[in-house]
C-alpha cells in the first residue's frame, strides 16, 4: 500500500559543492537556452502576427476585385442602355427585340430585364432566350433607389424564395422623361455572387504555408451572407458563422462601419481581415486559422524546450569534469579549516597554499581568525569594565530578559535587601507589593517599548524583610523591534524625596494655624462634588463667623486670638464625620461641608455647634475668653451649581444671622440651578 504524499520524504539539497555546481549549470543553462529559444520562437511568432496583420489577408485586394467586376458591370450594362432607340415608354415588341440586339450582357448577367417606369418587367433574357415579363418589382428596394438616384446596386431574393441564393440586381435608366428627368425604365442585369464570378475563389490560400486556406465571406451592410464557401449559410446572419461570429461581434459593437481601408483582428483562434465594397455597400471578411498561418508556434515551443534540456545535460557534465580539477585546492582548505578545533595546532600553523578564488578566500580565514581572537580579547575587557560600573554604580541596575533578571548591581541588591546573585533568575513579581502594582508596571512599559520611548515611573517596592520603600524606575528596551532582546532598568530610592514632596503638597492644602484645609483646598472640593457623579444625594454647606472675637484679640492679644481659633477648630473636626470636610476660610471665617446630610439634619447640626461653641471658655492669664457663633445654612443643589454662588449664599445667611441678633442659626433654600 503507497504512503500518503504528507509521509514522503523530504529532497534534501546534495552536500557536495561539484554536484551543487552541476545541478546549479543545469538549471543556469537550461533556463537560459530555455528563455532564449522561447523568446525567439516568441518573436518569430509576433513578427508573423505582424506580417500577417499588415497583409490584411489580401481582403483589399479581394474588395477592389469586387468592386472593379461590379463596375464593369455596370458600365456594360449603361453602354447597352444608351443604344436604347424609343423616347416612348418600352412595349414588349420593343423590348424584346432591344434585349435580343445585347446578346452580350448574356455572357456577363444571369438574365437581364427592362422595367418600366411602374416597376412591372416587360421583357426577360435568361438562357439564350426572350421572353415577356411576368412580376412586378416596383416594392423592391433596387426599384425605387434606381428611380431615385438613377442607378442602383442591391441583392435580392432570388424566384426560388427563401430557399434559393441571393441574387444581385444592377439596375440603369432607359430614357429619361422630357419633364420629369426620371427614368421611363430601367435596364436590369441579374447575377448570383457565387456562380457568375463576381467573387474570386471563396476558398484559396494566402500567406502562409500551403496548408493554410483562407475563407471568403460576402455580406450586405446589414451583416446577411451574400457568398460563403458553404452554401447553407447563404442569407444567414454574418455572426451565424462559428469562424466569424467574435469579428462580427466586434464590427457591429463599432457601429458596423463600411470602410474601404482594410482592417485586421485576431479573434480566439482565427485571424479575420474585412473591408468594404464601396460600389455596392457590401463588406468582405477572410478569415485563416492563426496556428496554420503562423506555423504551429506550440511545436516550435517543444522543439525549444528539448534542445534546451539537451544543451543544459552537456553543458552539466562538462562543469563536472571542470569542477573536480578546479575544487582540488578547496578540500585541501577544508582539511586546514577542521584542524582549528585541535588545541595542539601551533598557532602560526601554515595554510595550504593556493592562488585566486581559493587564495582569497584562505587569506580571509586567517583574518577573520584574527580579527576574532582582538574582538574577543575587548569583549572581555568591556565585560571586565562594566562589571566595575554595575559595582560602584550609585543607582540600581539591573538587565532582564523574558521578565526575569539576568544581570544585577550591588547597588540594586542592596536596595532590595538581597544577595546579587540571589535576584539572578527571579522575576520582578516578587519585588513588589502586589500583583495589582506588578501588572500596572508590565503594561506601561509594554506601551512604552512598543512607541520607542523610555519607560519613567514611581513604583512602591517590598524589600526582602517585608518593608516597603518608593522608587524612581526607569527602562528602556536594546531593540524595540525585538523585544526577546531584553530591557535594562535603573532604580532610584526616593523615599525621603516622597516624604517631603507630600508633606509640601499637605501644607499648600492646608491652614498652619489650625490644621484645617484652606479655602482654596475647600473650594477645590466643592467643585469635585460638583463634578461628580454623587451629586444626586443631598450636601450641606455651613457658613460659620466668629461672634466677639474682635474683641477677644484687641482685650487679650492676637495669642489669645490664635488659642480661640484652635479650639473652633477643635471643636468643629470633633463634631462632624471623617467624611465632612471643616475649613478655616481666612480670619475667624469656617465652613463645614456635610456629605449625604439633608437641610433639616444639617440644622441641627449647626445648632449643636454653635451651642458647644457658646459654652466653651478658655482661661488665659487670668481672663475667661468666650466667642459666639453666627451660622448660615444652605443646601448644595443637585444639578449644576456655581461654587461662587454657593458661598456667597452661605455668606448671605451668616450675615442674616449676625443682623438678626448674633450667635445662632440661618437657613437658606436651595440655590436656583
Amino acid at each position: 500500500m503507497s504512503r500518503p504524499f504528507g509521509h514522503l520524504p523530504r529532497l534534501r539539497p546534495p552536500r557536495s559543492l561539484k554536484l551543487r555546481l552541476a545541478l546549479a549549470s543545469v538549471s543556469v543553462i537550461g533556463l537560459s537556452v530555455a528563455a532564449t529559444a522561447l523568446l525567439v520562437v516568441h518573436d518569430m511568432g509576433a513578427r508573423a502576427e505582424r506580417s500577417i496583420m499588415d497583409s490584411t489577408l489580401d481582403v483589399d485586394t479581394v474588395s477592389k476585385t469586387i468592386s472593379a467586376r461590379l463596375a464593369n458591370r455596370e458600365l456594360a450594362l449603361g453602354r447597352s442602355a444608351a443604344q436604347w432607340p424609343q423616347q416612348a415608354p418600352p412595349d414588349l415588341a420593343s423590348a424584346s427585340a432591344f434585349l435580343r440586339s445585347q446578346a452580350a450582357l448574356g455572357a456577363l448577367f444571369t438574365r437581364v430585364m427592362v422595367v418600366d417606369g411602374q416597376g412591372r418587367v416587360i421583357a426577360v433574357a435568361d438562357e439564350m432566350r426572350v421572353r415577356p415579363g411576368d412580376a412586378s418589382v416596383q416594392d423592391h428596394p433596387f426599384f425605387q433607389r434606381a428611380m431615385a438616384d438613377g442607378h442602383a446596386i442591391a441583392a435580392e431574393a432570388s424566384p426560388a424564395g427563401a430557399t434559393g441564393p441571393l441574387e444581385v440586381v444592377l439596375a440603369v435608366p432607359l430614357g429619361n422623361h422630357l419633364l420629369t428627368g426620371r427614368p421611363q425604365a430601367l435596364l436590369c442585369g441579374v447575377l448570383r455572387p457565387q456562380t457568375d464570378s463576381l467573387l474570386p475563389e471563396l476558398s484559396d490560400h494566402g500567406i502562409g504555408t500551403a496548408a493554410a486556406p483562407v475563407d471568403t465571406v460576402l455580406t450586405d451592410a446589414r451583416g446577411r451572407i451574400l457568398a460563403h464557401p458553404d452554401d447553407r449559410l447563404l442569407r444567414h446572419d454574418v455572426g451565424d458563422d462559428p469562424q466569424l461570429r467574435a469579428a462580427a461581434r466586434r464590427w457591429r459593437q463599432d457601429g458596423a462601419p463600411l470602410e474601404p481601408t482594410a482592417w485586421t483582428w485576431r479573434t480566439g483562434s482565427r485571424f479575420v481581415a474585412m473591408a468594404a465594397v464601396p460600389e455596392a455597400d457590401w463588406m468582405v471578411f477572410r478569415s485563416a486559422p492563426a496556428d496554420l498561418m503562423l506555423g504551429s508556434p506550440a511545436a516550435a515551443r517543444r522543439e525549444a524546450l528539448w534542445l534546451s534540456v539537451a544543451v543544459a545535460l552537456a553543458g552539466a557534465a562538462l562543469i563536472m569534469g571542470l569542477s573536480h580539477l578546479l575544487l582540488r585546492p578547496m578540500r585541501q582548505l577544508e582539511r586546514r579549516a577542521l584542524r582549528l578545533l585541535d588545541d595542539q595546532l601551533p598557532a602560526g600553523a601554515p595554510w595550504p597554499p593556493a592562488a585566486g578564488e581559493i587564495g582569497q578566500l584562505s587569506r580571509a580565514f586567517q583574518h577573520v581568525l584574527a580579527t576574532r581572537a582582538a574582538s574577543q580579547h575587548r569583549s572581555e575587557e568591556l565585560l571586565a569594565l562594566m562589571r566595575a560600573i554595575l559595582r560602584h554604580a550609585p543607582v540600581g541596575i539591573g538587565f532582564m530578559r523574558a521578565g526575569r533578571f539576568e544581570l544585577v548591581s550591588q547597588r540594586l541588591a542592596d536596595e532590595l535587601g538581597h544577595a546579587d546573585a540571589a535576584l539572578v533568575g527571579r522575576s520582578a513579581r516578587a519585588l513588589l507589593p502586589d500583583f495589582a502594582q506588578y501588572r500596572r508596571l508590565v503594561q506601561g512599559a509594554q506601551a512604552a517599548f512598543a512607541s520607542g520611548q523610555t519607560y519613567q515611573a514611581e513604583h512602591e517596592f517590598r524589600r526582602r524583610d517585608g518593608h516597603t520603600f518608593w522608587a524612581y524606575l526607569q527602562g528602556a528596551a536594546l531593540d524595540r523591534r525585538q523585544p526577546e532582546t531584553g530591557s535594562i532598568w535603573i532604580l532610584s530610592d526616593i523615599s525621603e524625596l516622597r516624604a517631603q514632596r507630600e508633606q509640601l503638597s499637605w501644607s499648600a492644602a492646608h491652614d498652619s494655624l489650625t490644621q484645617l484645609v484652606n479655602r482654596r483646598e475647600f473650594e477645590a472640593r466643592l467643585t469635585h462634588i460638583c463634578a461628580s457623579k454623587r451629586r444626586s444625594e443631598p450636601n450641606c454647606l455651613l457658613s460659620l463667623d466668629l461672634d466677639g472675637f474682635k474683641a477677644v484679640n484687641d482685650g487679650a492679644g492676637h495669642a489669645a486670638g490664635d488659642a480661640i481659633l484652635q479650639d473652633v477648630a477643635a471643636l468643629l473636626t470633633q463634631r462632624v464625620r471623617d467624611t465632612d470636610t471643616v475649613a478655616r476660610l481666612g480670619g475667624d471665617e469656617f465652613a463645614v461641608l456635610l456629605m449625604g446630610c439633608e437641610l433639616d439634619r444639617a440644622q441641627q447640626i449647626a445648632e449643636q455647634i454653635r451651642a458647644r461653641i457658646e459654652s466653651h471658655q478658655r482661661d488665659w492669664r487670668g481672663q475667661v475668653l468666650r466667642v459666639g457663633a453666627s451660622i448660615g445654612v444652605v443646601p448644595m443643589p443637585t444639578e449644576a451649581c456655581d461654587i461662587a454662588a454657593l458661598l456667597a449664599q452661605a455668606d448671605a445667611a451668616c450675615y442674616a444671622a449676625k443682623r438678626g441678633g448674633k450667635n445662632r442659626v440661618v437657613a437658606c433654600p436651595a440655590l436656583a440651578a
